[in-house]
């Protein structure tokens, strides 16, 4: 009388899980680039997509001063967040990753738009992560004079 035993012998788990520790091994590096590279992609397109809604509540409400400012939710830095206000009333806000920091390169806190969507200031808003990563590129978001936002790679000059 013979007996089949279904299963895995201890054998077969301990090389199947020394083979899957491996390759995690192998695989973390790469998927917290991945992570960091889309955190970045993320952060500067919300400050972007704020920046274009900022220029069409200007264009759509002439009568009240509409400003993107940083600080989710108090004046701050760029870093926490950022709130749009269209004179006293607060529209939106919106913060980032704690492993995302947003730098302005001309020392400004706030872009307002006057109503034919034209901006009073022109920013420089570097994104890139907290710590430096290889592989991990910054992103500039600019406001040109006219009003309009552009994106790039690579950090603000």
């Amino acid at each position: 009388m013979t007996h089949r035993f279904r299963g895995f012998t201890l054998v077969e788990l301990v090389v199947t899980v020394a083979l899957l520790g491996v390759l995690l091994t192998v695989a973390i590096p790469g998927l917290q680039q991945l992570t960091l590279n889309q955190g970045v992609k993320s952060a500067a397109f919300d400050l972007f997509s704020a920046l274009e809604y900022a220029r069409s509540e200007a264009i759509k409400r002439p009568g009240e001063t509409v400003t993107l400012k940083a600080g989710a939710s108090a004046d701050g830095a760029w870093t926490t967040g950022w709130r749009l206000m269209a004179s006293t009333t607060r529209l939106r806000s919106w913060t980032i990753a704690p492993n995302i920091t947003v730098a302005e390169k001309n020392s400004l806190t706030q872009v307002t738009f006057g109503k034919d969507g034209h901006a009073t200031a022109t920013p420089l808003l570097e994104v890139k992560p907290t710590a430096t990563v290889s592989g991990v590129d910054a992103r500039c978001v600019q406001v040109d004079l006219i009003g309009r936002p552009s994106s790039k790679m690579g950090g603000c000059s």
